[in-house]
């Protein structure tokens, strides 16, 4: 593993899911885009792609209850 990426395992702790659930979302883009090695496997996510991520895709309560509004 890279020195300082994180696992699949410490994103799901940090989504609140399984890890399971964490390779799901990966494979269905819905997660940072992670760190490739030359073969195409997923060698683990930057911290501050995380935080980039997290940020782009923060709703309020609003929008997570009702919608957009659209």
């Amino acid at each position: 593993m890279a020195q300082g990426l994180l696992t699949y395992k410490a994103l799901a702790e940090h989504y609140g899911v399984t890890t399971r659930t964490m390779y799901q979302r990966v494979w269905r883009g819905n997660a940072p885009t992670p760190v490739l090695g030359p073969t195409g496997r997923v060698l683990g996510w930057r911290p501050e792609e995380v935080a980039r991520y997290d940020g782009a895709n923060q709703r309020t309560r609003a929008e997570y209850l009702y919608g957009s509004g659209k």
